[in-house]
């Protein structure tokens, strides 16, 4: 029997893999010593995650400002606020005030071990973890008149009294983080041996913490949820223990290596620390992707009669020369997430291509000696019942199929009508950043902040902050622009909240100024009577900005920028829509090219960019019917709905799922061009390729669908909608896409489909089967 790689001569994916084959013991050692040194290197070089954060806008202007000027790296100093509540105790009786100027006496008393070496010499000595703390009792208010203006005292439902006390930690975000457990023990204890007090504790470093640990929670269960899941799928798939390990081992061996690598790339550029995250992501669902493609022709070659070498051959011509070119695609649109120009962005997406890259490597060099050594061994530890697919037919999808292929117009009209009104709520999109508000309860410092946003307001933990800059070496007390602070001061505690008007832009301002040691700066913390991704925060920075400060300091030689976590997710959201056009025209116009190269058709790519911008289109809006308008899955995914959809997730989810979607839109295309250019009409081709490749497709993407929804059960809520959309969008691409509009398109454009203009006949032929 003579084999389609034999017609014409291999192609350069065949003779990589045929030479790995007949090399198969130099080159799996090879790949062994490469993963063994990269799990080496993970050991003994730790990554370095210290990126720094690209803040556009004027928060960005402001922030860096801030930082040049208080003497400040990269993370800023943190604060901590502790609330103490007591069910019939008011802030004037003595047990009250001891309570509260105790614990923050013992506060400030901790200290935390310093190591530093001088000289050669080592020292050890005591550094203080509270730089200070403020109360209601160092404001020389009386209990009124804290109540009238909201400030530290409210009344509790049973007729005490809730305050609150703001503590300075020592140090950046980065130490205190380090040296928060002493302050939370503290808290705890003093709560433990009070007399009927409830006191939370929630801040900067607190949340920063028990997030962390959190995510990290969250990840290590993904990992061994995945692991199980994953395998059952490829064993279901393939019936065989051997033939089911080997995607998986590929996928590890993708994963362990990339991370080596990029453990020795951070040390040139610092990368995102969720960078592990995504290379796992990424890894798994590509790594056993390709690996499942090329073993499933393989097997089904070998059950058709051909030989072990004519099998591999034809797999790596075909399903190999598919995975590359479906690999290149993922890479190309990745890459788009570079033109973002942010440290995240580009730290992520140097880790997914890192990864893909590797697996496409591996899919074409390991994958090939693996196969060669195993031969029919991969076969091994089989059910007889299982593994054989649903045959040229097709199973379930052969039979949507030919229902498509008969009625092809009716199917394509109703199915790109239910798909545009999915994606329709995408109309109604609200980015943002989801405030503390969304955190798990699990985040033990979440009480502190629900228990500020209830009796004073949420905002007080992430103020929206004015820096006043009167010019390097100029002085910030001079008069004329200290009048212009307390005029800015005296507008925002007009719009300030109180008992009688609850419902204003900004809290009452709780904390003293700060000026830098020149006295060139000055800094003003006003609180945003808001969760800081809320519509009414946007409201109120923009307020700032626009009228209030303008007001201030109309007449005043000093500059006054606002910053902080509201103005940050305004001026981030801005950027972002500017840079969306620039990402879409970068990914859509680099995957027309690979696709008009592979298919030699300008119908091709075009319809397959279009099919696959719906898949993500009805992504998208499942994303805010879910987690903006709260449909369905609040309580299967345990979160409620804020309204707001993570500002950097469409433009994310965009890159990483046009190139995933266009793997199977790329293998069943490579399938359906194979039997075409073997002498099959149009409509034959479309039949043939829709179902040759509906199990592996199937199986491919129940493993992508499984991995992905995973996350969405992750409890930090940028995961969740994360690991939806993602899901989401490779189960419309995997089944309505695949199995109705990309055959009902295809039949109705019948032999328009490889249609290729004149002047376009210069690019190369790439056969399917060579």
């Amino acid at each position: 029997m003579t084999s389609p790689a034999s017609q014409g001569g291999q192609s350069f994916t065949s003779r990589i893999a045929m030479w790995s084959a007949r090399h198969r013991k130099a080159i799996a050692l090879g790949w062994v010593l490469i993963v063994v040194v990269a799990l080496g290197t993970c050991s003994v070089v730790p990554a370095d995650t210290d990126i720094e954060m690209d803040v556009p806008g004027e928060a960005g202007e402001a922030l860096d400002l801030y930082q040049e000027r208080f003497g400040l790296e990269e993370t800023g100093e943190a604060q901590e606020f502790v609330v103490f509540s007591h069910p019939s105790l008011t802030v004037d009786d003595p047990a009250y005030e001891e309570t509260v100027t105790g614990l923050m006496a013992d506060l400030r008393a901790l200290v935390a071990e310093e190591t530093t070496v001088v000289g050669g010499t080592t020292v050890v000595s005591d550094k203080r973890i509270v730089s200070g703390t403020r109360t209601f009792y160092g404001t020389g208010l009386s209990r009124e008149e804290a109540l009238e203006r909201d400030l530290f005292v409210a009344s509790n439902e049973t007729g005490g009294d809730v305050t609150f006390a703001m503590v300075d930690l020592e140090g950046e975000l980065e130490d205190a983080v380090d040296n928060i457990d002493p302050v939370l023990d503290a808290v705890a204890e003093a709560e433990a041996a009070s007399d009927g007090f409830e006191i939370f504790i929630g801040g900067d470093a607190s949340l920063n913490k028990q997030i962390m640990e959190i995510v990290e929670e969250d990840f290590g269960r993904a990992l061994v949820l995945n692991l199980p899941i994953a395998f059952l799928i490829l064993f279901l798939a393939f019936g065989a223990v051997v033939a089911a390990s080997v995607p998986l081992a590929l996928a590890f061996a993708a994963v362990i290596t990339a991370n080596g690598i990029l453990a020795i790339v951070s040390q040139f550029y610092p990368l995102e620390m969720a960078y592990q995250e995504m290379v796992l992501l990424m890894g798994l669902a590509t790594g056993i992707d390709y690996a499942l493609f090329v073993v499933t022709r393989y097997r089904r070659e070998r059950r058709a009669g051909r030989s072990k070498e004519e099998a591999l051959q034809v797999a790596s011509g075909t399903s190999g020369k598919a995975v590359v070119f479906a690999g290149m695609t993922v890479l190309l649109a990745i890459s788009g997430m570079f033109v973002v120009d942010n440290a995240v962005f580009t730290s992520l997406a140097l880790a997914a291509i890192v990864v893909v890259a590797l697996a496409i490597v591996m899919s074409v060099t390991l994958l090939p000696a693996l196969i060669a050594m195993l031969g029919d061994n991969i076969d091994r530890l089989s059910l007889p019942f299982l593994g054989r697919g649903t045959g040229e037919g097709g199973g379930v999808w052969g039979f949507i199929a030919d229902q498509v292929l008969a009625r092809p117009a009716i199917f394509a009209t109703v199915t790109v009508v239910v798909l545009l009104a999915v994606a329709a709520p995408y109309l109604t999109l609200n980015l943002g950043f989801n405030g503390p508000r969304s955190f798990s309860d699990d985040a033990e410092g979440k009480k502190a902040l629900i228990a500020l946003e209830e009796n004073f307001t949420i905002g007080l933990m992430q103020p929206a902050v004015v820096v006043v800059d009167a010019g390097e070496k100029e002085n910030v007390f001079a008069a004329d622009i200290q009048a212009s602070v307390a005029e800015l001061v005296e507008l925002v505690e007009r719009e300030s909240r109180t008992p009688e008007s609850p419902d204003e832009p900004y809290g009452a301002v709780a904390q003293e100024p700060d000026f830098n040691d020149a006295g060139d700066t000055e800094v003003i913390a006003i609180p945003i009577n808001a969760d800081s991704g809320d519509p009414e925060a946007i409201d109120a920075v923009n307020r700032l900005r626009d009228e209030l400060v303008p007001a201030a300091f109309e007449d005043s030689p000093a500059e006054a920028l606002v910053t902080g976590n509201t103005a940050f997710n305004i001026d981030f959201k801005d950027d972002i829509i500017f840079r969306t056009p620039f990402v879409f025209a970068m990914v859509l116009g680099l995957a027309f090219i690979i696709l008009l190269v592979m298919f030699r058709s300008i119908v091709i790519p075009i319809k397959a960019i279009i099919l696959n911008l719906l898949s993500v289109g009805a992504a998208y809006g499942i994303l805010v019917l879910v987690f903006q308008e709260g449909w369905l899955l609040e309580g299967i995914l345990d979160f409620e709905a804020t309204g707001i959809i993570e500002s950097w997730l469409p433009l994310f989810l965009f890159a990483i799922l046009f190139g995933l979607s266009m793997d199977y839109h790329m293998f069943v295309l490579s399938r359906i061009k194979e039997a075409y250019e073997g002498g099959m009409s149009n409509e034959e081709s479309v039949s043939v390729g829709i179902k040759a490749t509906a199990g592996v497709i199937t199986s491919a993407a129940a493993i992508m669908v499984a991995v992905f929804s995973i996350f969405a059960f992750m409890r930090l809520m940028g995961m969740k909608q994360f690991g939806l959309g993602l899901g989401v969008a490779v189960l419309i691409d995997a089944t309505v896409i695949r199995s109705i509009l990309l055959p009902a398109s295809m039949k109705l454009l019948g032999d328009w489909n490889w249609y290729l203009p004149s002047w376009l006949e210069w690019i190369p032929r790439v056969k399917m089967a060579e």
